[in-house]
């Protein structure tokens, strides 16, 4: 995630009252009043004055391409002051940062810092900025001696910078500490951003801390009970943990309170009852959603609905459902699940139909046993001839070849096929 628009530039006082800096200092609030470093004396010419206020009302304004030529004006000056380098070094990389050029963002801030010649205010905010800008182009180690840096010589440190930095723990994969960093950040504030607690739950997770995890995301909870979203990750900790009536009693709390309203809710619900063997409560859930018209009826919808109502033997219901998903499948898996159904419905005909279009449509990983079910149809209808032609081709698959030969010579002997 790309950071917001740098906000405006407020060093522009400092250019607009540089000959008068003593009256500034004595005005300005001073923002890091255990730092060692002296504010350096600012000195610049009238005309790096000039365009670097004209640079600075241009970026404030959003005006890159007027800014530009003042910047360039003072940076290719003979003798360019060192704050007036700084300085425009800093308008610089607010604006190639703006324009997603972040090499060249970086790059520029970095030698704004390195001048070393902005007020404290200006040169240790700046220096954060470093910071976050190698956060954010994933320059890890560079962030942390960034950061390093910046706590060491201002002497100071807060909560969200202690947050930043359980934040490159955490990009680092180094999850003890980005969990212990981020714990000492929330403790310090009384006002935690909610991104640290994601970082400090999902740092857990990955210590497979599951119930450390649990717990962060329940005092949250705890404060705002209908965030949906805060549900669904306790739902994943749990799931993750094998903790699946758990999540379950979750999700469907959150359901009964008309709190998920998402096709995907109802279908990650759906799915843990069937792993958890209910699959009853599964078909429940999933036709709930589609009466309401949240769970939208389409093919892996369908699908599932049909594979859970097979599993709670109503037949009517994956019937339904798997002629549903034929309409919309791309190959012949569904059509044999269909045919299979209508098979052992006696309902062979209809079968024997949708076995057709299985093996028509192709792809199949059951091919063999979709050639077994139409000769057994076709036995069951007296139509020999059909049969033994049917059997012959899955005898040609290693799944279904000893089954298929069996059936061949029992009805070559003159034997009946009898149906279970």
């Amino acid at each position: 995630m790309k950071l917001p628009r740098l906000a405006q530039i407020v060093l522009c006082a400092t250019v607009l009252l540089f000959s008068s800096t003593a009256v500034l200092a004595a005005k300005e609030k001073v923002d890091f009043p255990n730092a060692a470093r002296k504010d350096p004396k600012v000195t610049m010419s009238s005309r790096e004055q000039s365009a670097l206020n004209k640079a600075t009302d241009y970026v404030n304004d959003g005006e890159f391409d007027k800014a530009l030529p003042e910047i360039e004006k003072v940076l290719g000056g003979k003798k360019v002051s060192p704050y007036a380098e700084a300085f425009a070094q800093q308008l610089l990389g607010s604006i190639y940062w703006d324009q997603e050029k972040e090499a060249e963002a970086i790059a520029a801030t970095a030698r704004a810092v390195e001048l070393d010649s902005l007020p404290n205010n200006a040169h240790f905010a700046l220096m954060y900025r470093l910071a976050q800008f190698q956060v954010q182009t994933e320059q890890y180690e560079d962030a942390l001696a960034t950061l390093d840096r910046f706590k060491t010589e201002t002497g100071s440190e807060n909560a969200d910078q202690i947050a930043l930095l359980g934040n490159i723990y955490y990009r680092l994969d180094k999850f003890q500490e980005a969990a212990d960093t981020m714990k000492r950040a929330i403790a310090s504030t009384d006002e935690p951003k909610e991104s640290w607690n994601q970082i400090l739950m999902a740092s857990l997770a990955e210590l497979d801390q599951y119930g450390a995890a649990a717990d962060v995301v329940k005092e949250q909870l705890a404060k705002n009970p209908n965030d949906i979203k805060l549900i669904k990750q306790l739902a994943t900790i749990y799931v993750n943990d094998d903790k699946y009536p758990e999540a379950i009693a979750v999700l469907s709390k959150a359901k009964d309170q008309g709190l998920i309203v998402a096709s995907e809710d109802y279908t990650q619900l759906a799915k843990l009852y069937a792993n958890a063997d209910k699959p009853k409560e599964a078909a429940s859930t999933l036709k709930e959603g589609m009466s309401k018209g949240i769970v939208k009826p389409t093919y892996e919808n369908n699908k599932l609905l049909g594979d859970v109502c097979s599993q709670a033997e109503d037949d009517p219901c994956a019937i339904e459902a798997y002629t549903n998903a034929s309409a919309q499948s791309e190959d012949g898996n569904v059509d044999y699940q269909l045919g299979f159904m209508l098979f052992y419905a006696e309902r062979g005909p209809e079968a024997k139909v949708a076995l057709d279009r299985a093996i028509k449509k192709g792809k199949l990983r059951q091919e063999g046993e979709a050639y077994v079910l139409l000769g057994d149809i076709e036995s069951y209808a007296n139509n020999d001839a059909a049969a033994l032609a049917a059997w012959r081709k899955a005898a040609t698959f290693p799944s279904t070849k000893v089954m298929a030969e069996q059936r061949i010579k029992a009805v070559t002997s003159g034997v009946k096929l009898k149906r279970k």
